[in-house]
């Protein structure tokens, strides 16, 4: 075999990541999973999964879940995206009784997947010669699947990329089911109502043997996913309604709060802070509580440890002291009023400079103008990522987080947000300046 070189292999690879427009709808497609899935050897036969679709918070939800799992004394596979510093912090096995220290904790060796593709490679390139156009985010799925059944990993949590429908993840057989609050994003590619668009996230509902779980949702969206459920037999259980949340407290350093599943659980403590992260940890409680269903054993005391020990970066955290500068991707309007609402809790009459970049296809404007309670001055910067916009006078992440922390000064608050890749960077920089 010729020499492997990974990054470039992949690079040959469709990557609709890079440059997401209308072009990619039309380049979806589960039946090229399921001919890349043969060519390994259907590794997800062996598996079992839990599902979670919706347009925010689907990460923060995988991570409560894949928490829970782990503390009560399973294996768990965590397959997430985007990856904020490396595409190994994408596929993640989680061990039972490993204390939680680094946000990345068992994430894929680089030299795994560079072994992984070695192997399959003639295989791979042969369904491609015959016209089968991989895309680099199956390539990704079906690669962490392989890699999850190589771990003997007893249930793999599994975040939607894009809609849910014609998701490369949409075609494993799933136990559970959970839907975050929708929104109004990737319309060019998901419909430009909330109706189209949770039709296209109800799309991961497809069996009468699911249990599904709902985010608190917007009226429109909410008839269109029980319509789905009803489709199939299925009675939804819907945070806030079946599943009641209380919260006690938010602040900077997290939130307190009850939930009422099938047992109480009161006095919950989740290091991820504001009130839309308790409501992620009840969807996953409810999850979790589904998959006792299937075998899994799941108690008062592993929910609790569970939610107690999540990380997931780049949510309200805070990444430096002098100033405070405090990291969130948030990326829509709706996305963007939660971190208001969190911010004001955390930090009551306070105001940041903010550090704001997006990708091109995001409202900016709107965004923006969101966050105008909370903003005392404003810093745009631009993410070294194709899919990063030009906003007016914006600099490089690294200097509008220097002119932002001058413009704080030592007590102040600063504030990044407006896409994953921008508070990579500044979590970057802030990591180096530590040193």
């Amino acid at each position: 075999m010729p020499s492997f070189s990974l990054d470039e292999y992949l690079k040959t690879f469709l990557n609709w990541e890079s440059k997401l427009d209308q072009a990619a709808a039309a380049a979806f497609s589960l039946e090229r999973v399921e001919r890349l899935l043969s060519v390994l050897g259907r590794p997800d036969e062996k598996l079992r999964f839990a599902h979670v679709a919706g347009t925010k918070g689907k990460g923060s939800t995988c991570a409560f879940l894949a928490s829970i799992l782990r503390a009560s004394g399973y294996r768990v596979g965590l397959y997430t995206s985007p990856h904020l510093h490396s595409l190994c912090e994408r596929i993640r096995v989680l061990e039972p009784g490993v204390m939680v220290q680094d946000p990345f904790e068992g994430k894929i060796p680089w030299n795994e997947i560079e072994e992984r593709l070695r192997y399959y490679q003639d295989d791979i390139d042969r369904l491609r010669a015959s016209g089968v156009e991989v895309t680099f985010y199956e390539l990704m799925t079906v690669l962490a699947v392989s890699y999850f059944a190589s771990k003997d990993v007893q249930i793999v949590v599994l975040e939607t990329g894009l809609g849910g429908r014609l998701d490369a993840t949409n075609v494993f057989e799933t136990s559970v089911c959970g839907i975050t609050p929708i929104g109004f994003d990737h319309m060019n590619i998901l419909g430009h109502t909330l109706g189209e668009i949770a039709a296209e996230k109800a799309g991961i509902v497809r069996d009468p043997l699911h249990r599904v779980t709902l985010a608190p949702q917007p009226n429109e969206a909410m008839i269109v996913l029980k319509e789905r459920c009803a489709l199939f037999g299925i009675r939804p259980m819907v945070v806030g309604q079946d599943l009641p949340c209380r919260i006690h407290q938010v602040s900077a350093q997290g939130v307190s709060f009850d939930v009422q599943g099938r047992r109480p659980y009161d006095g919950l403590v989740s290091p991820m802070t504001g009130v839309h992260q308790a409501q992620n940890a009840a969807l996953a409680i409810a999850m979790a509580e589904d998959l006792e269903m299937f075998g899994f054993v799941i108690t008062e005391a592993s929910v609790r440890e569970g939610v107690a020990s999540v990380r997931w970066p780049a949510r309200f955290e805070h990444v430096n002291l002098s100033p405070t500068v405090i990291v969130d991707c948030a990326h829509t309007i709706e996305s963007a009023r939660a971190l208001v609402e969190t911010f004001c809790s955390a930090y009551p009459q306070r105001k940041a400079v903010v550090v704001v970049g997006m990708s091109s296809d995001k409202d900016h404007q709107g965004f923006i103008r969101t966050l105008e309670p909370v903003t005392q001055s404003i810093v745009f910067a631009k993410a070294a990522h194709p899919r990063s916009s030009d906003l007016p006078c914006a600099v490089s992440v690294v200097e509008a987080l220097r002119q932002a922390q001058g413009l704080a000064g030592d007590a102040g608050l600063v504030l990044v947000t407006g896409s994953v890749f921008v508070c990579a960077e500044a979590r970057t920089a802030c990591t180096r300046a530590k040193r």
